[in-house]
């Protein structure tokens, strides 16, 4: 505070800049405050980036969405933040559907629609029919199967072609849960992703929601590098688990019932004559004989 009748200053912790209390904003679940324009920054960044629990900068306490648009004060920025919000709750329900139109990404809550798969857009400009099981355009009278069979050849085609007019973008895809585009630095980084805005975990390479066992099964998806095994590779890698594994169990028993034989009564014997060591020799030797032919036995 100021002496006097000098105005009160106070320091910004985030940019230390020493400026008047109207220049603060103050957040209502924790306290903490900074100036205007840091938090404006701060909010920019982390809506930039796709985040949608945004929290305080100085804690880990949530930012409510409306102290956000107040402090942010640009509407187009945070109707980008509020439909990051809307996709993080529609990823949750297993009947929500992306329509795999060009520059849509419209959801459609699909409940109950297995048994009649066709669904249509309701985005207005937009009205595609696509399938509920596959996700991609609809296929009259075709399997989901035998219409991805037919796209294959087109997709390849395709790909060459744009990939001799320009650089494959393999940085920039999907999300396979919510649709949002996410960029992967080509910074060596691995292939264990997660969306900032639903939360789905999934593999870079085949962009498919995974468990922690993913890069340990045959999938051919790889924790690092850019492409997954070939077939070869991933029946050479099945073969081996199928021979190796036998091979290493046998190995560890080998070298581990040898160990327990030996170990186990030497050990045994050890802890007896630590404790019997004051006892005559007599009663000392029969406990240890007595205590090792046991842990044989057992």
């Amino acid at each position: 505070s100021g002496d006097g009748g000098s105005p009160a200053i106070w320091e910004c912790p985030l940019c230390l800049a020493e400026l008047t209390p109207d220049d603060f904003c103050e957040l209502n679940a924790c306290g903490h405050r900074a100036c205007i324009t840091c938090f404006q920054h701060y909010l920019r960044v982390e809506i930039t980036e796709s985040r949608v629990c945004i929290s305080c900068p100085e804690c880990l306490e949530p930012m409510h969405p409306n102290e956000i648009k107040s402090i942010l004060s640009n509407p187009a920025l945070f109707e980008k933040y509020e439909d990051f919000m809307v996709r993080r709750v529609l990823a949750v329900d297993p009947d929500t559907r992306w329509c795999p139109a060009p520059d849509c990404s419209f959801a459609v809550i699909a409940s109950e629609c297995a048994s009649c798969p066709k669904l249509r857009c309701e985005r207005p400009g937009c009205h595609s029919y696509f399938c509920y099981h596959c996700k991609a355009e609809w296929h009259p009278n075709q399997t989901c199967d035998a219409a991805r069979a037919q796209r294959s050849p087109n997709l390849r085609s395709s790909s060459v072609a744009y990939s001799q007019d320009s650089q494959h973008r393999d940085d920039i895809k999907p999300c396979p849960r919510c649709q949002v585009l996410i960029v992967k630095m080509d910074d060596g980084s691995c292939n264990h992703m997660m969306c900032a805005v639903c939360g789905a975990e999934f593999c870079w390479l085949c962009m498919k929601e995974i468990n922690d066992l993913h890069f340990l099964s045959p999938s051919g998806c790889t924790f690092w590098g850019k492409k997954p095994w070939s077939r070869k590779k991933k029946i050479l890698w099945q073969l081996g688990t199928l021979v190796g594994a036998p091979i290493g169990i046998a190995l560890v028993a080998g070298i581990t019932v040898p160990a327990m034989v030996i170990g186990i009564p030497v050990w045994v014997g050890k802890k007896l004559f630590t404790r019997y060591r004051t006892a005559n020799r007599h009663k000392r030797n029969a406990a240890i004989v007595g205590g090792v032919i046991a842990s044989v036995s057992l």
